[in-house]
């Protein structure tokens, strides 16, 4: 492991790094500040050789403040957050640390926020800083919203007020939070006048002693060395670090990527101090992309004990971006595809006691492809007697009834003869469903169905499943939520 990565890691496990992101976290998502200039200076009818800050400054003095607004909104704002495009807001929204800055006017890092439930605050204006909760993560928007044309720092002239305003409240909260943290810069060239002549005042303010700053470069260059070197900043080039990488963009995601599983390490080793007295949230590993392809590849290409290993490794107690979740299923049950012992199943079924996916119908898909599983275990009689205790986070047994069908249909997609364990097992699941009685006709008939043809497939003296159950269940009458039933109901007619 790099010096860097170990100083990073350290900072940010403690709170004492305060990311300040840019533009060139969103390029993947929307134009840079070149384009949206040159698009500006083409409906202006520029062709002269002017600088941004003075085209910009034109388009609000022809247009007005209002239509340069709009057309910034249509060119910077999403309505979905993509999670393999966002992944560099998903690893900075991950790291755990109280505050967030951005001069980017884009709503990205707000739609991760929401799609993930995340609690957070904008912060815009002074009164914003009145109205933010303990709980809440700050996400300080130095050069202003797009839903408040006022505050937008963009043109020349809004870069000279905000250069006067030495005693804006953004400003003075940056100071107070570098008394004791340093800044880490992600996506930025460096150009933004504004941040130059910001780090000139704060070199002033702290006579001279800037506590020490650090940039991640996208594309290393002398010009962005020479830059953080004028103003002390420590300059980190992911390619140099990241050496087993091909291009810079593979460098730069892999770099943010061990900077945070570094903070989640550090942040570990200091959690028994603060077990008691909690202070701050724990960083969340992030599954990347390449982790999701190389996991796919290695189920693909390897026999089971080298995928649920790797499958473990990326996926335990780790934030799964919303858009992979499903990939993440689909891997999953190809690993269960591979199974062929008892210790086999076993692992697996360890495995998705720290699998933490957010669709209730995914979590059941996994369950019912565990169950499956029970097909290739051993008999501990001439019965097939054989106890596979299984459970999934956030589902109810009152779903087994259905779930445990669903892994019959599961045995038979996968080109598997049901065996005397399967069977055994399954009597069990649904004995501690819902009474087959409430279930809708739909779902009777589906559970009917694929029972009767395990049963048909794999000879058993032992009791009908249902008829057990509803011998069992004499008495009560357990039955499902309406919310359960159209989760079921969905299930059984999903494509395997």
């Amino acid at each position: 492991m790099s010096k860097i990565l170990d100083t990073l890691g350290v900072l940010a496990a403690k709170q004492k790094l305060v990311p300040f992101i840019g533009a060139g976290c969103s390029v993947s998502m929307m134009p840079d500040w070149d384009s949206l200039i040159y698009e500006m200076a083409d409906r202006l009818g520029l062709t002269s050789a002017t600088n941004h800050l003075e085209i910009a400054q034109k388009y609000v003095d022809t247009l007005g403040r209002d239509k340069f607004c709009e057309f910034l909104k249509s060119k910077l704002e999403i309505t979905e957050f993509d999670d393999e495009k966002g992944y560099i807001h998903l690893t900075i929204m991950n790291m755990g640390v109280p505050a967030i800055y951005t001069t980017n006017q884009d709503n990205v890092m707000e739609k991760g926020f929401e799609k993930y439930g995340k609690k957070y605050r904008s912060i815009i204006h002074l009164k914003d800083f009145a109205e933010m909760k303990l709980s809440e993560q700050l996400y300080i928007k130095f050069h202003g919203d797009l839903n408040y044309p006022e505050s937008i720092v963009f043109t020349q002239k809004d870069y000279q007020r905000r250069i006067n305003e030495t005693q804006n409240a953004l400003n003075i909260r940056l100071r107070s939070d570098l008394l004791a943290k340093n800044l880490l810069f992600v996506g930025y060239s460096f150009r933004d006048i504004n941040i130059q002549q910001m780090f000139a005042e704060l070199r002033e303010a702290f006579y001279g002693d800037l506590p020490t700053s650090y940039m991640i470069a996208y594309r290393y260059s002398n010009e962005l060395q020479l830059l953080c070197d004028e103003y002390g900043i420590i300059l980190i080039d992911p390619l140099k670090e990241c050496p087993e990488t091909e291009n810079h963009v593979e460098a730069f995601e892999t770099f943010l990527k061990c900077m945070l599983e570094e903070a989640r390490i550090k942040k570990f080793e200091d959690g028994m101090n603060e077990f008691f007295t909690p202070t701050s949230s724990t960083p969340i590993k992030v599954v990347s992309k390449q982790e999701l392809e190389l996991l796919e590849q290695t189920i693909k290409k390897k026999p089971f004990s080298v995928g649920i290993k790797v499958f473990r490794e990326i996926c335990d107690l780790s934030d799964i971006p919303l858009d992979y979740e499903k990939r993440i299923v689909v891997a999953f049950i190809e690993l269960a595809k591979t199974v062929e012992t008892d210790k086999d199943t076993d692992s697996l079924n360890a495995a998705i006691f720290n699998l933490e996916l957010k669709n209730p119908l995914y979590k059941i898909k996994v369950l019912a492809a565990l169950m499956a599983t029970a097909n290739v275990r051993s008999s501990k009689d001439k019965y097939g007697n054989d106890n596979f205790y299984v459970s999934m986070q956030g589902i109810s047994e009152n779903n087994y009834i259905v779930v445990a069908t669903k892994a019959i249909e599961n045995v038979y997609s996968w080109g598997w003869k049901p065996t005397a364990p399967l069977s055994w097992n399954v009597s069990h699941w649904i004995k501690r469903g819902a009474n087959f009685k409430t279930l809708p006709q739909q779902v009777q008939q589906y559970v009917t169905y694929w029972v009767d043809k395990m049963r048909k497939d794999c000879r058993t003296v032992a009791e009908h499943p249902i008829k057990r159950q509803q011998r069992l269940q004499e008495f009560t009458s357990v039955s499902l939520t309406d919310d359960e039933i159209k989760l079921l109901c969905e299930l059984i007619i999903q494509e395997l």
